[in-house]
């Protein structure tokens, strides 16, 4: 295992790094920054999701 990534998610294969999908790259990306992250996604819930396009199963867009 390597030292500096302290992980095993690398070296599995695992729908975490897109193994399921044939012919996609094996890429690990850890979310970095949790509580940025869920800063922003607060954000955006506060501000009516705006740039979001909602539809709802009653919407004339299928």
């Amino acid at each position: 295992m390597d030292a500096v990534l302290g992980t095993l998610y690398p070296t599995c294969n695992s729908w975490y790094l897109g193994a399921n999908v044939p012919g996609k790259p094996r890429v690990f990306m850890p979310l970095i920054g949790f509580p940025p992250y869920v800063e922003k996604c607060n954000d955006v819930a506060a501000t009516g999701y705006e740039g979001f396009v909602l539809a709802g199963p009653s919407s004339s867009r299928r």
